[in-house]
């Protein structure tokens, strides 16, 4: 599937004011435009928060009921199961990754043998078992942009940090991308404006220390449901050097 096709396909009825205000792609008061207009970059971002919060993003309901492909022993409200970052992690690698906390469950794969694959051949993973979601939730052009991030727009953790999750970049360089791009917001020390997952603390410097590949995933697509910059553009050496930077914000909250 050709990166246009996608675009060609994918003329949305959106409400620019969700848009702005809260990252949703639906709403009451709408209007057209064409993907056509955007780049790549802005579709790999939209694909990222779908896998960080799909029912936000559409601005649609999630079941009631807990997925069922989700382990049923792993403590996480119904809503929780049916977002894919639940299984796949911020790492993508399941439970090679961040999500061994959780366990060895088969629900946690890793999609890092994805990376770069056919966007058609992962779409139709997407589509079917063992993923139930409800037809409304998924139409074309949302599976489209998943696979897009699942393809193009997953990072190395491991070329990033090391085990730890310490990250070693250029701090000073980092600084200069956080008051350029992150301060006005998030001011100074890091806990302005924040939303965050269960648990996070109200502090920049407590994510990007305590769940570093949480922190990037959100900090290269953005937030569901807050306005933020998806700096996914920048090169892996400055989000390297900017993660450096903001695990050293607020140093005493452990």
């Amino acid at each position: 599937m050709a990166i246009r096709a996608i675009r060609a396909a994918f003329l949305v009825t959106v409400t620019i004011a969700a848009l702005a205000a809260s990252g949703t792609l639906f709403g009451a008061e709408k209007m057209e435009f064409d993907v056509d207009a955007f780049g790549e970059r802005f579709i790999v971002a939209l694909g990222g928060k779908l896998y960080d919060n799909l029912w936000v993003i559409t601005d649609t309901t999630p079941p009631a009921e807990r997925n069922p492909s989700f382990p049923q022993d792993v403590a996480m409200s119904a809503e929780e199961t049916w977002r894919c970052v639940s299984c796949h992690g911020w790492d993508y690698k399941g439970a090679a990754g961040e999500r061994a906390k959780f366990g060895a469950n088969t629900a946690f794969r890793s999609l890092k043998q994805l990376v770069g694959a056919d966007l058609e051949l992962i779409a139709g993973k997407i589509r079917r078992a063992p993923h139930e979601y409800p037809d409304a939730a998924m139409p074309d052009f949302v599976v489209e942009m998943l696979a897009m991030f699942i393809s193009r727009g997953q990072y190395d953790r491991d070329g990033l940090m090391n085990e730890a999750g310490k990250v070693a970049g250029d701090t000073t360089r980092g600084r200069d991308i956080f008051e350029g791009a992150c301060m006005t917001c998030h001011q100074p020390d890091g806990r302005a404006y924040l939303i965050g997952e269960k648990g996070d603390r109200s502090s920049l410097g407590w994510v990007a220390r305590n769940r570093p590949e949480q922190a990037v995933h959100k900090i290269r697509n953005g937030v569901p449901g807050a306005e933020m910059l998806a700096v996914g553009f920048l090169e892996p050496e400055q989000i390297r050097d900017l993660v450096a930077f903001l695990q050293t914000l607020d140093p005493d909250e452990r």
